[in-house]
């Protein structure tokens, strides 16, 4: 009986096996067919074609993954022990793959029911770099470990580690050992000590986390560990190990480019990265077309840098190594396209991208969004008059808000156009009080506003965090007169053969009629007119225009953003520690007198021999000239008009003149005190 059982279970096991074997030979035979093709030496993979951005204009502003390849016995035998150690301890053991590795990495993927983790071989890491799509699914994992199989069948372990170490990413833009030994430590990779090839090989699994320049500790943590790996699995002694550590590592001084396009690229990688992975960006041999204008460009750094060094010796500082910093974005209006992004004043000093950051409160050039929600929800207009009057504020469980104007004085019944153009804080916390903040966030939601918004009344005078890239694409809205086009950087990459693999296609969404927004349009305009915008025409800008200026509490950050037909462009000025931005007279910077100038010089360069282009009038639109105090058509007793933009339903008619009774006369009665 026994023995019928273990002939039954034999032949089970039998049967299995077969199964396997043809379900795993269909398998191969189904996939070979996409398998990529073994080049004939793996030296065509070392020398892929590297990754290269382009501008709009036509130049190459970055390429990524230029690699200087070198011999198997020009790599350093230091590097070559410690990157087996921490990257693939059995490589000279296994066939391509590592059982062990796949196994505990097969369970954590089933664990978390995606691809976390590879439990790759430097066999299986090297065969990514032969498939042009960066996919991490199932069938991919299947496919790279075939192609691992192929790979180890036609070329030697020396030839595989050469040609790995050749072609993996250190951080820093070094591709390949050569490159990282030059750029960290300024020697050929052949002559690597122990302690510096411990370092380089602790960098591909996390480039950017363990980058000496930026993290040395970690880095040197990095390099202990893989120090300790090479001891166990016998490749140094513990005595090699400790003194490496006792030894001098010679790391060399970064090198930093100072091109200012960088700071475009940077947000085109980061973004890249993000949605594809790192290894399609950096691996795929790609050319990628942005929509950066290089004169543009060259037109914000120059603006800024001129401005700012103009600025430099009348501003008082608390720290003597603290310099003025500058944003700078514009945007092509009917599309979207970033044309000019610049971070910061250089580089080279400072990679930090202030562009994209939402760190920096806006303060008045908020207030469009508030002004266009009470016009949206109470049925204001331009002409609708609000009293500009000391106020209190009751708040629940606080202390009240006692918001307070920019020149500590108020005009008392004026209508919304002159409040907006005269920056007006009280009649905007008025507004924010009868809407509410939640209307207005749904409102700034609208208009492609992303960042946090706090739920509190002083939103009104911009007390929450944007970018320069949001309000530039905010007020794209208003010029486009309600159409909303999301901001993009990057409009096709192809793959190294032209096959195009995306292009972006821009599609407005009309987020509001053109009705409703132009009357705010007219405001903005006349903030450019008579406002405090009105430096730009001083200083010579004749295109028709419109903005809005921005100064924070204690001149911590000054804003001017403004928009013609076909562009818009933010820029902001301030101090990185949130210093005040005040002259060593005690005057503080504004956004009309830090900010207005560069935005001036930008846009003056970047419409120069442009034909001069009107914003174009809605049909059911009039124009009409107003009392300031009454918001009605001007009478014999008015002392101030201003134009508005009003739709065609809004009455204007003057206040009728009442005739009042002359009051009757009564005698007065003395009373005397209880």
């Amino acid at each position: 009986m026994i023995g019928r059982i273990l002939q039954y279970l034999n032949l089970v096991i039998v049967f299995l096996i077969l199964i396997s074997f043809f379900a795993v030979s269909g398998l191969y035979f189904w996939l070979s067919k996409d398998l990529p093709q073994l080049p004939k030496s793996l030296e065509h993979i070392n020398l892929s074609l590297p990754t290269e951005i382009y501008s709009a204009d036509g130049e190459r502003i970055k390429v990524l993954g230029e690699r200087h390849p070198v011999n198997f016995e020009d790599i350093s035998p230091e590097f070559l022990k410690a990157i087996i150690a921490v990257e693939d301890s059995r490589f000279y053991s296994h066939a391509g793959i590592d059982h062990r590795g796949l196994v505990r990495a097969l369970l954590t993927n089933l664990r978390t029911k995606r691809i976390v983790q590879g439990g790759s071989t430097i066999t299986q890491q090297l065969s990514k770099n032969l498939f042009f799509s960066f996919e991490r699914n199932w069938i991919r994992k299947i496919k790279e470990l075939l192609v691992a199989f192929q790979l180890e069948v036609t070329f030697s372990k020396e030839q595989i580690l050469e040609a790995y170490s050749n072609q993996i990413y250190f951080g820093s833009g070094a591709y390949g050992i050569e490159e990282a030994s030059q750029i960290y430590f300024n020697r050929r990779a052949r002559e690597l000590t122990l302690l510096q090839a411990a370092m380089l090989a602790g960098l591909p699994n996390s480039p950017n986390n363990s980058n000496p320049f930026v993290h040395y500790e970690k880095a040197m943590r990095r390099a202990d560990y893989v120090l300790k790996r090479m001891v166990s699995e016998g490749l140094i002694s513990n005595t090699e190990k400790e003194e490496a550590l006792n030894s001098s590592i010679n790391l060399a001084s970064p090198k930093v480019e100072s091109n200012p396009n960088l700071y475009f690229v940077d947000e085109v990688l980061a973004k890249l990265e993000k949605d594809y992975g790192k290894e399609f960006v950096h691996f795929g041999g790609l050319k990628i077309f942005t929509t950066l204008d290089t004169r543009y460009q060259q037109f914000a750094l120059r603006g800024a840098s001129n401005h700012l060094e103009a600025l430099t010796g009348k501003v008082r500082k608390k720290l003597a190594s603290e310099k003025l910093q500058v944003a700078l974005v514009s945007i092509e209006n009917k599309s979207g396209a970033v044309k000019a992004l610049l971070g910061g004043k250089n580089y080279s000093h400072s990679q930090f991208n202030r562009a994209v950051s939402n760190n920096r409160l806006p303060g008045s050039s908020f207030k469009p969004f508030v002004y266009l929600t009470a016009m949206e929800s109470l049925g204001f207009s331009p002409a609708t008059v609000v009293v500009d009057e000391p106020i209190k504020i009751e708040i629940p469980g606080t202390k009240p808000w006692e918001p307070q104007n920019f020149d500590e004085e108020y005009a008392g019944n004026i209508v919304l156009k002159k409040a907006l153009l005269k920056s007006i804080n009280i009649v905007s916390a008025k507004l924010m009080e009868q809407v509410g903040p939640e209307k207005v966030i749904r409102t700034a939601r609208k208009f492609g506003i992303k960042s946090p918004l706090g739920k509190h009344l002083s939103l009104a005078l911009g007390t929450s965090g944007v970018s320069p890239l949001e309000i530039a694409s905010a007020y794209s809205v208003i010029a486009n007169l309600g159409i909303y086009n999301e901001p993009y950087l990057i409009q096709k990459i192809e793959d190294f053969q032209g096959n195009r693999l995306y292009e972006h296609y821009y599609q407005g969404v009309q987020q509001f009629s053109p009705d409703v927004l132009y009357p705010l349009l007219d405001m903005m305009r006349g903030v450019v007119e008579r406002g405090t915008g009105r430096i730009i025409r001083r200083m010579g800008f004749k295109h028709p225009a419109a903005g809005k200026t921005g100064t924070t509490n204690d001149f911590k950050d000054a804003w001017f953003n403004g928009f013609t037909k076909d562009i818009s462009t933010s820029v902001w000025v301030g101090f990185d520690n949130n210093d005040s931005m005040r002259t060593k007279s005690g005057k503080g910077l504004t956004g009309a007198s830090a900010a207005a100038p560069i935005w001036f010089y930008y846009m003056q360069k970047a419409l120069e021999g442009k034909t001069k282009v009107n914003f174009p009038v809605p049909e059911n639109i009039k124009f009409a000239t107003v009392d300031v105090e009454t918001g009605r058509l001007p009478s014999e007793f008015t002392l101030e008009k201003i134009q508005v933009a009003v739709k065609e339903d809004v009455d204007l008619s003057p206040l009728p003149i009442l005739d009042v009774e002359p009051e009757e006369k009564t005698e007065e009665v003395e009373t005397s005190p209880n």
